[in-house]
């Protein structure tokens, strides 16, 4: 699925808005319009940050487009001479297997330290959000 994306195009990660992500801040841009519209072609998302007041060639659009769908980020379908780029997965997926693979590696580096910050975020959680995790922990202790 993404996952080869982690071995293609995952290597480092920036911090926007308090969440991980492997993205430029123009790929950030471009996957933003993707999921909030589900597809679009390079003319269609260059028209959409024109829109912001944004301008980029037509070229440069194109690029982003083919290293995102390179990276398997995207699935991308003939249409006349181009392509209508789709996101494999929802922003929110997305996030969430960011976030996976980031508590993984820091989990898999220094387990013991990443147990004492989880449990100083435990205390941070609602009530709602305990429930959930407590009933991942007991599905895990069976």
């Amino acid at each position: 699925m993404v996952m080869e994306f982690f071995k293609k195009g995952f290597k480092t990660l920036k911090f926007k808005n308090k969440k991980p992500s492997p993205f430029g801040e123009l790929e950030e841009k471009v996957m933003d319009i993707l999921w909030k519209r589900g597809n679009a072609t390079v003319r269609e998302i260059n028209e959409e940050l024109s829109k912001k007041g944004e301008k980029y060639a037509y070229t440069t659009i194109m690029t982003i487009l083919d290293r995102l769908y390179k990276k398997g980020v995207l699935d991308r379908e003939k249409e006349g001479k181009g392509y209508r780029y789709i996101p494999k997965l929802s922003k929110e997926e997305f996030e969430e297997m960011i976030t996976e693979k980031v508590i993984s590696e820091i989990v898999k580096a220094n387990p013991s330290t990443a147990v004492a910050a989880f449990s100083g975020i435990i205390e941070e959680l609602n009530e709602e959000e305990l429930k959930k995790l407590k009933e991942i922990i007991d599905k895990k202790a069976k």
